[in-house]
């Protein structure tokens, strides 16, 4: 058939090209217009389908042919659509395709025309378009004159899609509204009837639908409606892969994906696998996997397309595979157990798909004590070995390909015991011996035996005492498997003690240890010794015993306050001589005893040490009342109460702490501790260590002050409870003797106060008189002043004085130059100056004392020493006249005073005293009378430079005398 196919063909083209050659200027023999075309609209699915034929003669020639086709709105729109459509013509095969219009197609009326072009390789030179068949119309719902909205009923759409819908109206120009969940659309007319709108970008807004509605003004009534839904887009596939557990069914898995948001019942999604090679298709109930029988033995490669579609999308994915190579194999049944002994079992179990051409691998766990031992195999049976005989385990099995490892299978579990088997090792045995009348009691101890040891249930324990003297008795008794210890009263002998465990096949090595009387009564003189813990543990340590002891044992109870107290021992080797003790029943505040025991060859124990002691000490439950004695100024004697006792439940009580504050702060002596606090308050301790010691004597305080002290009873866990008490120390005891003898004074010095006060003036007038008045001096009414008569005070300018005071100071005799002051160191006779007042009735010379007045003084306070300076009278022989003597007197005073530089004058203010004798008489006699003379009253007081009263006196009687007040003869 083939064979005449072919040479059909050779046949055709031979004849076409002959037909050619013969015929000229005919160069369209293989255009082939386009023959019955037919277009009809498929509103389902929104498709304009166009179906056309061609000449018969391209069938025969298979041909490849192109088609294009124009497509329009209405009679006089543009073209919408232009679409070239190549294929190969098939005979007999009508030619046809769809076209999608965003528009619904029933809006308005389309109008198709086509035509064709041969594009075959064998023909390249007649390629030519052949003429446009005519337009062919399908018609629209635009022109029925009914209201209309399409899509009609309800339409699928893909979220985030552009949606278009129209309107169509009964008449032209008709105003319409358009209504979608209060969404603005495109408004769009198309024709007089028709109006399109358009909604862009539609999101999800419910499972049950949207509604779209078109309103029409002339009929209100007449609403036209449908219903929108949102589709989620279908996702491709992900994770797609196939297995088999038995090489008979293969199964496939998927990740679907994010859902489609609509029930399946509204818009399913579904799923189909087809295979290439066997061209087999199968549709999947499931979402996300399916099954797929395969033929055995006959393929192994699997070519699948997974494919996902609803109406609005299509997503495929592929997969390759060799069936051998992905096999996750099953273990089926249970896993059984073939040969069990004390320390041994054999595992068998069964694996599918049980193929020859299949090896496995296969991982076994064994759990025992939380521990887990591994072995693989490439069998289905295991033999496990070294066990403990009566113990529980826990095993279990998975097996993967070996080749080509997939996946491996899941776990199968077994529990099993391995058998019972005689016990192993012996009994750890400790006792307690107390002394009862005419012998001892024994406790006996023992620790049950661990599981690795006891290989089975213990049934019960066996005790056999025997004596060790010179007759012999032998005592055998039994204990039930629930206890660990029995009692028995023995005689002053030693005994032989064994004790020995039973289960269902044998029993255990026996434990041996002797009872002697002699041992425990040497143990009475031991006495006990402190130690430290922590919270790890309670350190103990001992001394060896080398010469006796082949191993050590430490005792003690758990709950030593309790009736049953919890005995505990611990053996330890010869070489050990420490130890940290710990036991989860330890609590802080309890105080526990250990006894140190050396254990001899012959299994006899001894004591060596007594050890107590806390893993934490803690304070004393206890509150010490203190009162105050023997309070003095400087110390007191503190007393206190209290129920502070040494309780094995706090600490070892060592003593009290007494805490002494002051108010007015201090620091502390030598016997206290000083303890600084947040506040910068210093409290001194006191440390008491004697617990029988109920007073304390406090020394070297302060009189007057304020202490608080508070009394604490301590352990090694720290101060109990306490209170302060406030003292306040006396006043010394010289005070009052003090107050004695100042009290009297004081008095008495008031007493002399209120009296001077009572005679103030008289004792004014005789200590301190009173200064003259200058304004009632009577010399005013001998001088004559230069200016003003009537001014009541003298002025140094306007009077000459009598008598001139110097004043010895260094800067004199420098200023003076050679002019000698001081005759060495002789005194002289004072001497004085008789300054004359002018008149008739002048006075005669007269000799007054002169001295210094200090409450005139300028520079009194410069000098450490003050010399009254007394002028030398004048040469009695001289003549020189009252009046010259004065004026010269006078003049030079003046002048002095002028010039004397600021700062090297020494001005003092003098006076002298009138005599009480007659003022005329004879000049000798006054003179040798000087020193006897009295002075009555003041004559006149001033101030002189002591330049000035050096250059006074006369070049031969210059020079001068210093005499000290203390050496003048003062006035009455």
């Amino acid at each position: 058939m083939a064979l005449f196919l072919t040479l059909w063909t050779v046949f055709l083209l031979a004849l076409m090209h002959f037909s050619t050659c013969k015929s000229t200027g005919s160069s369209d023999y293989l255009v082939f217009p386009t023959e019955s075309l037919n277009v009809f609209i498929r509103s389902k699915e929104q498709c304009l389908d166009i179906e056309w034929t061609v000449n018969p003669h391209a069938y025969t020639l298979n041909l490849k042919m192109i088609f294009q086709i124009d497509i329009r709105r209405t009679t006089f729109s543009n073209i919408v659509e232009k679409k070239n459509y190549a294929t190969i013509l098939i005979p007999n095969e009508t030619l046809q395709w769809c076209w999608h219009s965003a528009l619904p197609l029933e809006c308005t009326s389309h109008f198709v025309r086509i035509r064709s072009m041969v594009d075959d390789e064998r023909f390249p030179e007649f390629k030519f378009w052949s003429s446009w068949s005519s337009w062919v119309k399908s018609e629209g719902k635009d022109s029925s004159g009914e209201y209309h909205i399409f899509p009609v009923d309800k339409i699928y759409v893909e979220e985030d899609s552009n949606v278009t819908f129209c309107c169509l109206s009964r008449t032209d120009n008709e105003k319409v509204d358009f209504l979608y969940e209060r969404r603005d659309s495109q408004r769009t007319k198309l024709s007089p009837r028709m109006t399109m709108f358009e909604v862009n970008n539609v999101s999800f807004i419910r499972r049950q639908g949207t509604n779209a509605y078109c309103m029409f003004n002339s009929d209100k009534s007449k609403v036209q409606g449908v219903v929108l839904y949102i589709v989620g887009v279908i996702e491709e596939p992900k994770n797609f892969s196939c297995q088999t557990r038995d090489l008979q069914t293969l199964d496939c898995t998927w990740d679907p994906g994010r859902d489609t948001l609509l029930q399946e019942e509204i818009m399913p999604t579904n799923y189909n696998l087809f295979e290439w090679f066997s061209q087999k298709k199968v549709n999947c109930v499931h979402r996300n996997w399916c099954t797929w029988q395969l033929t055995s033995d006959i393929q192994d490669m699997y070519n699948f397309t997974l494919t996902a579609e609803n109406e609005l999308r299509k997503r495929r994915v592929d997969i390759l595979f060799n069936v051998t190579q992905q096999v996750q194999p099953k273990l089926v049944d249970e896993i059984s157990i073939e040969h069990l002994s004390e320390t041994e079992a054999t595992l068998k179990w069964k694996i599918i798909p049980n193929q020859k051409r299949l090896s496995f691998l296969c991982q076994i766990e064994i759990y025992h004590n939380g521990k887990v031992i591994q072995y693989n195999t490439s069998n289905s049976q295991f033999t496990l070995r070294e066990l403990q005989p009566y113990t529980a385990y826990s095993t279990r099995v998975r097996c993967c390909t070996a080749n080509h490892f997939w996946k491996w299978s899941e776990w199968k579990s077994k529990n099993f015991t391995t058998k019972e088997d005689v016990p192993s090792g012996a009994l750890d045995v400790w006792r307690i011996v107390e002394p009862v009348s005419m012998g001892y009691n024994v406790k006996i101890f023992w620790k049950p035996l661990p599981t690795f040891q006891a290989n089975g249930k213990i049934q019960n324990y066996s005790i056999v005492m025997k004596t060790l003297g010179e007759v012999h008795r032998e005592n055998i008794f039994f204990s039930e498997s629930d206890s660990n210890s029995t009692e028995k009263i023995i005689d002053q002998q030693s005994y032989e003690i064994s004790v020995v465990a039973f289960n269902s096949i044998g029993s255990s090595t026996p434990s041996v240890i002797v009872v002697s009387g002699d041992t425990e009564n040497s143990a009475q003189n031991i006495t006990e010794e402190r130690v430290n813990g922590s919270r790890d543990g309670i350190y103990l340590s001992w001394k060896p015993d080398p010469a006796k002891a082949e191993g050590y044992v430490v005792d003690w109870c758990n709950y030593p306050q309790d009736a049953v107290c919890d005995f505990q021992w611990k053996k330890f080797g010869s070489n050990t001589t420490s130890a940290i003790i710990r036991s989860a029943a330890f609590q802080p505040g309890v105080r526990y005893n250990f006894r140190i025991y050396g254990l001899s060859t012959k299994h006899e124990a001894y004591l060596l040490e007594k050890k107590t002691g806390y893993t934490q000490e803690l304070a004393l439950d206890c509150k010490p009342v203190v009162t105050v004695g023997n309070l003095t100024s400087t110390s007191l004697t503190l007393n206190w109460k209290d129920n502070c006792i040494d309780e094995p439940q706090y600490g070892f009580f060592d003593g009290y702490h007494i805490y002494m504050k002051s108010e007015v702060g201090g620091s502390c002596d030598q016997e206290t501790e000083k303890q600084n606090f947040s506040d910068n308050i210093i409290v001194c301790k006191y440390t008491v260590p004697d617990i029988k010691q109920k007073t304390f004597n406090v020394k070297k305080l302060q009189p007057k002050s304020t202490y608080n002290f508070e009394v604490k009873a301590y352990t090694g866990g720290g101060d109990s409870l306490g209170s302060f008490i406030e003292v306040t120390t006396g006043t010394p005891e010289n005070t009052n003797l003090i107050m004695t003898i100042l009290f009297p004074m004081a008095f008495f010095s008031l007493l002399l106060i209120i009296g001077l006060n009572l005679k103030i003036q008289w004792v004014k007038e005789k200590c301190f008189p009173a200064i003259p008045d200058p304004y009632k001096s009577s010399v005013l009414s001998l001088m004559k002043f230069k200016e003003n008569i009537h001014q009541a005070t003298l002025n140094t300018s306007d009077c000459i004085p009598d008598a001139i005071e110097v004043v010895n100071k260094p800067e004199i005799s420098k200023m003076q130059g050679s002019r000698t002051l001081l005759m060495g160191n002789e005194i002289t006779k004072p001497a004085y100056l008789y300054l004359l007042p002018t008149g008739k009735d002048a006075l005669d010379s007269q000799t007054c004392i002169c001295f210094e007045n200090f409450t005139y003084r300028q520079e009194a306070s410069d000098f450490d020493s003050s010399r009254q300076i007394q002028m030398i009278p004048t040469d009695p022989t001289r003549s020189v006249g009252p009046a010259e003597h004065l004026l010269n007197v006078e003049k030079d005073y003046i002048g002095s005073l002028d010039n004397i530089p600021a700062g090297e004058a020494s001005l003092n203010y003098v006076s002298q005293l009138a005599p009480t004798g007659s003022t005329s008489g004879d000049k000798d006699s006054t003179s040798s009378n000087l020193e006897a003379a009295h002075c009555s009253e003041y004559k006149m007081q001033m101030v002189m430079s002591t330049g000035l009263a050096l250059s006074l006196l006369p070049e031969d009687d210059r020079p001068i005398s210093v005499t000290s007040l203390d050496q003048l003869e003062k006035p009455c």
